[in-house]
């Protein structure tokens, strides 16, 4: 093996993974719906929501 197959190991490996979770996510409790709470929940939580 050279020096390249181990980035492409890895970069196969790190999309494996973030393919799953991604999957996990759309299929648990959508998308859509996680994405605007972790905004609103964000928004909740930072000092500039009292500013606005």
């Amino acid at each position: 093996m050279n020096s390249l197959s181990v980035w492409a190991w890895m970069f196969l490996f790190g999309h494996l993974v973030w393919a799953t979770g991604f999957m996990f996510l759309i299929s648990w409790r959508g998308y859509w719906q996680e994405l605007i709470e972790t905004l609103a929940w964000a928004h909740e939580r930072t000092p500039l929501a009292n500013v606005i």
